[in-house]
């Protein structure tokens, strides 16, 4: 054989052996894809199941956390309430011991010395006392006043009267002399009425017909009344 035909048979064997390599790759790429394939499927699940059980997690986290928000938000509601119910109970005492000012529907009353006459029991009858003062802010108090005052001076459940002989002290303030002006708040209809009862004040009724003492009143749809300004100590009292 000549060496012509053996360079030709050698180049043929040549392209045979690197045909066949290149067709042993492609069979072995197609049948390793179908696993690798599988592979990353199995590895997606997984990562898939583990992201659905983080969430799971996160899930019963967050619905734990609401839970405890929606209890602080409760309690934080219930003390809010409490706090509102306790801060209107102490406006409440705070209006009922005169300590802050306060207005609103009710009525004055004004009382003024009557006409010298004779005198009985030894009083200057048509003079207006600090009995008489007391008795109409009595009178007013049973009757559903909210708040009264006594020229420009608040009354609270602590508030003595005293006095002489046409002279008017409330607690220990200056003394002063009618005529005399009573504003109350509150239900003046109710008030109105007890002050027109012929039953009601028979001292001052009295007087009115035997001196011509004056009393008289009239409504507001606005009465103002200071807050109390002076010490809440019963005069002559001490703690022991």
């Amino acid at each position: 054989m000549t060496r012509p035909h053996i360079a030709t048979f050698a180049l043929i064997a040549l392209v045979a052996l690197a045909t066949g390599f290149v067709l042993a790759g492609q069979i072995r790429a197609q049948l390793l894809t179908p696993s690798n394939q599988l592979a990353r499927y199995q590895a997606l699940v997984r990562n898939v199941q583990e992201l659905e059980a983080t969430n799971a997690d996160d899930r019963r986290q967050i619905a734990s956390l609401r839970v405890q928000i929606d209890g602080l938000e409760s309690e934080a509601a219930a003390r809010s309430a409490a706090t509102q119910a306790l801060k209107s109970q102490l406006s409440d005492l705070r209006a009922h011991a005169g300590l802050i000012a306060m207005h609103g529907p009710g009525l004055e009353v004004s009382l003024r010395n009557g006409v010298p006459g004779p005198d009985t029991g030894g009083k200057a009858g048509y003079l207006i006392n600090f009995q008489d003062v007391q008795d109409v802010v009595n009178l007013l108090f049973a009757q559903g006043a909210e708040g009264i005052a006594v020229n420009g001076r608040r009354i609270t459940p602590l508030t003595a009267f005293s006095g002489s002989e046409g002279q008017i002290v409330i607690d220990q303030g200056t003394p002063f002399t009618a005529p005399v002006k009573i504003a109350a708040v509150g239900d003046r209809n109710r008030m109105q009425e007890a002050l027109d009862d012929p039953s009601a004040l028979p001292d001052i009724r009295a007087r009115q017909v035997q001196f011509q003492v004056h009393l008289t009143l009239e409504g507001s749809a606005d009465v103002a009344l200071p807050a109390y300004d002076s010490s809440l100590q019963i005069p002559h009292v001490s703690s022991t």
